[in-house]
């Protein structure tokens, strides 16, 4: 068992990572550096740490993070987050972020590296030489200046391939395939923005940097590869997997395919008899051990980068390079904590007046509000409808995935159009298919948390400990009447609140229609009371709400 203490935060560096990056770790928390581990050594492990550090090595999978409660963040030291289970850790509340942005120089410059070892042989002729031969004829090879390279993928590193490939660089014609590119930013580095289709024909190289998603697995498979010139070169340095490895190595040796450079492959390290391990072995192919992240220079800008962010999170701030939450600035963040707060009661008051199935829910926001990120309130409404339910931790990390688990549909508008209130927030909610919506509403008014809205009720209270809502007619003696067998029950009441059926325009009263009775009361009401109650002549429904 690994010598830690629970009163400050533990991280556990599970691969090798630049000595800087440790460092800035041990700023934070106690730090643990076991390498080589195996999964069930991990799963014994984890539940000691809330952070984790990994490279490519080793593979998080869901079993390892559902194994801890206490672990709040799994960085990756690098871009590629393929090697952790990031679905697992979203449904666990689990914060997983990678350093994109750390060894983009490093990638590009492998890219362009390889470019130049296809074009020019120079592994293959290296070789020859060492073995004793001069076979300077056997090793002509081509030049870059005024080929066509195709690069899928137009992001950090496509770009910096492209800054170094093109005009001002080697001087080759780019072309690009991205369809989440901009023509603005592709133009800007003089590339030609064109669809994958129309770009394979024309390529003399072709590079991909695309992360590995189950859209571009075998993004270039055998249909791809047979529209390239049988002049033409690959290259990745991406993610394996991306080129069909199968498909790869038919073309090679089907002669329809010059060559191929590859940095990684869909199993790493490749193993015997695979694919691509003949790969590998190809006359025809260069092949490196995924080293395009392996300087010096980017280890230790990567290593520093996912240290300072596990730092922020622990501090209880938020990330910069999260995989799988949304990137909320502070500033908005301290500006709607309130109505978080605030919204996420609604949820729990909806649960307890309305027990029951969930379907729908729709969050409208109008007001100041409603310019900011609002995304974070949806997470708290998520939250406060779930967490009676569920025995998962609710955060803005997992809400999304909780809520598509338990097959509740959020749909959010907003309206900077002020009405009523300078701001609102309310909560509708379907709980079954034919059944009537319910509807809470609520603002927050110097600073005080006001509920407005019950159903078709205009209120006026606080969402703060034990309530207990009263449907009744509205007549005289009703209120006494509760407040006696509440005084005979020994339970003071803070707060009362008659509420009429609302209008267009707010409150409508009409003598002898229905009213809600909402009562704050200091402690909860013994359910002898609440009986009495319910049996009182002209009242229809008491609920007994409890909020914190």
């Amino acid at each position: 068992m690994d010598d830690i203490h629970r009163d400050s935060p533990c991280i556990l560096v599970a691969d090798p990572i630049a000595a800087e990056g440790v460092a800035t770790l041990r700023a934070f928390g106690q730090v643990n550096e076991r390498h080589g581990l195996t999964e069930d050594e991990l799963i014994a492990l984890i539940g000691s740490y809330d952070a984790l550090v990994v490279r490519s090595e080793t593979k998080v999978t869901a079993p390892i993070i559902e194994a801890s409660d206490r672990l709040r963040v799994i960085a990756r030291a690098g871009v590629g987050v393929d090697n952790i289970d990031v679905e697992a850790a979203s449904r666990r509340g689990v914060v997983v972020v990678n350093s994109p942005t750390g060894n983009i120089a490093a990638a590009a410059e492998h890219t362009i590296g390889l470019l130049f070892a296809l074009a020019r042989r120079i592994p293959a002729a290296n070789a020859s030489l060492r073995a004793g031969r001069w076979e300077r004829s056997r090793f002509v090879g081509t030049e870059l200046r005024n080929k066509t390279l195709g690069i899928v993928g137009l992001g950090k590193v496509g770009l910096e391939v492209a800054r170094r490939a093109g005009e001002g660089g080697l001087g080759m014609r780019l072309l690009a395939a991205d369809p989440y590119a901009s023509q603005e930013t592709a133009r800007k580095f003089g590339v030609e923005l064109i669809p994958l289709e129309e770009l394979l024909p024309q390529v003399d190289f072709l590079t991909v940097h695309t992360a590995l998603t189950n859209t571009t697995r075998g993004l270039i498979g055998s249909a791809e590869l047979a529209q390239l010139p049988a002049s033409a070169r690959v290259i990745n340095c991406a993610r394996g997997g991306v080129i069909d490895e199968t498909a790869l190595l038919d073309a090679l040796e089907a002669g329809t395919l010059a060559g191929a450079a590859l940095d990684v492959f869909t199993k790493e390290p490749p193993e015997p008899e695979s694919v691509a391990r003949r790969l590998i072995e190809h006359p025809l192919v260069v092949a490196t051990p995924h080293l395009g992240a392996s300087t010096e220079e980017a280890q230790v800008n990567v290593a520093v980068d996912v240290a300072e962010q596990i730092g922020e999170i622990l501090r209880g701030g938020a990330a910069r390079a999260a995989v799988n939450a949304p990137l909320i600035l502070p500033e908005t963040l301290r500006q709607l904590q309130p109505w978080m707060t605030l919204v996420e009661k609604l949820g729990r008051l909806y649960t307890q007046l309305h027990p029951g199935s969930l379907q729908r829910a729709e969050l409208s926001i109008s007001g100041e509000i409603a310019s900011y990120d609002t995304r974070p309130l949806a997470a708290a409404l998520i939250k406060g409808l779930l967490e009676s339910v569920s025995e998962a931790h609710v955060n803005l990390i997992n809400a999304p995935v909780l809520a598509r688990d338990w097959g509740l549909e959020i749909v959010e508008s907003r309206s900077t159009t002020a009405e009523q209130y300078a701001n609102l927030v309310e909560v509708t909610v379907q709980d079954g298919e034919n059944a009537p919506a319910h509807r809470l509403a609520a603002t927050i008014t110097w600073g005080e948390e006001r509920v407005v809205r019950v159903d078709q009720y205009a209120t006026d209270f606080a969402p703060r400990g034990h309530i207990l809502f009263c449907r009744n007619l509205d007549r005289p003696g009703m209120i006494g009447r509760v407040g006696t067998i509440l005084g005979d029950a020994g339970i003071n009441i803070g707060h009362m609140d008659v509420g009429p059926i609302a209008g267009p325009s707010g409150r409508v009263r009409a003598a002898g229609g229905e009213a809600l009775m909402v009562l704050s009361v200091d402690d909860a009401v013994p359910d002898k009371a609440i009986e009495q109650i319910r049996q009182t002549t002209h009242i229809f429904n008491i609920t007994s709400v409890q909020l914190t």
